[in-house]
């Protein structure tokens, strides 16, 4: 028996409203709904949800809403990185770019593409990368207050109230830091977090911090394929950008994703060519082949970052002669 071909829904998020399209019986449908949780679950209510597959992009807190909803309802959703529409949107040759024509490129990029179908993270998991989310912006506020406390200190008799106002921010802001750090620690009922970050911990040169930040921005690393697609995600994947004889652009890794990740392999893989022997003979090997060290040292981060992937997918402790044996063979 034939079955019938998946209807992919194209979703546009903006602040107050989401544009719907899709394909069906030869022409587009469109419509829009008002941002709110009563609005998005009245729509599906009404909508014969069966044969069909949502596409939205990832748009931050403005999609949470569509996310929750559509995962209540047990629908498959997929979540895409907007660079992705974008770049289906340049291969379609579009001219114009408003919400009914994304909503239209979203539900087209689902019939093009494998797309991966969205899980939501545990209450846990979102509590903690909430509080990650929060910390990362009260510690660029913390370096900032720093900064001007210390450009006072070299002012001729500073104004003595801006410097308290900037002192007592600048306190409180720290304290809130160390109790969103608390956040971050696993309960002790959470058993697979704090196995999932003594795994990580065993891979010379990533510390318990790495380790944790880790488990709270990916969790069970479940919605990466493989391990090069988690590097790519985070921005590690090499690039390259040449044609023909006469284009010679500079290779360089994408940089796109969690910069916050990328800065802590930075710190990681500095550790890890003094300490970790594969990285070290990584390294070493590179810097070899005329190199310079920031080629080298990107090659390490992007090895850590497969080495953790491969400890958390694949359930076991880091294995340095194995690793050893690995980076011998590249």
């Amino acid at each position: 028996m034939q079955t019938s071909p998946i209807i992919y829904i194209g979703l546009d998020v903006s602040k107050d409203e989401l544009v719907v399209a899709y394909f069906v019986a030869g022409k587009w449908k469109k419509c829009k709904i008002c941002n709110t949780l009563d609005d998005i679950s009245a729509w599906l209510t009404k909508l014969d949800v069966s044969g069909k597959h949502f596409v939205l992009e990832a748009t931050g807190p403005y999609s949470e809403r569509l996310i929750y909803t559509l995962s209540t309802a047990g629908v498959p959703f997929s979540v895409v990185n907007p660079a992705q529409s974008r770049a289906m949107s340049k291969a379609l040759l579009k001219t114009n770019k408003t919400d009914d024509q994304d909503a239209q490129t979203l539900s087209l990029l689902g019939q093009k593409m494998d797309l991966i179908t969205y899980k939501m993270p545990d209450r846990t998991q979102k509590k903690r990368k909430e509080a990650f989310s929060a910390l990362a912006s009260l510690q660029k506020q913390e370096q900032q207050l720093k900064n001007q406390l210390h450009a006072f200190e070299y002012r001729v008799n500073p104004n003595p109230i801006a410097v308290k106002a900037l002192q007592d921010v600048l306190a409180s802001t720290q304290e809130a830091i160390q109790t969103l750090e608390k956040e971050l620690n696993p309960e002790q009922d959470d058993e697979e977090a704090i196995r999932l970050i003594h795994q990580i911990e065993t891979i010379k040169g990533v510390g318990k911090s790495t380790a944790k930040i880790f488990v709270t921005l990916f969790g069970n690393f479940q919605h990466f394929k493989n391990a090069k697609a988690f590097a790519r995600f985070i921005g590690l994947s090499p690039t390259e950008f040449t044609s023909g004889t006469s284009v010679r652009g500079r290779s360089s890794i994408s940089k796109k994703g969690n910069s916050k990740a990328r800065s802590q392999l930075f710190n990681c893989a500095r550790s890890a060519i003094q300490h970790n022997l594969s990285c070290k003979e990584l390294y070493q090997r590179i810097m070899q082949k005329g190199k310079n060290g920031k080629v080298a040292l990107t090659a390490v981060m992007h090895k850590l970052a497969r080495l953790i992937y491969g400890v958390v997918r694949s359930g076991t402790n880091y294995n340095p002669e194995f690793a050893l044996i690995k980076t011998k063979n590249c």
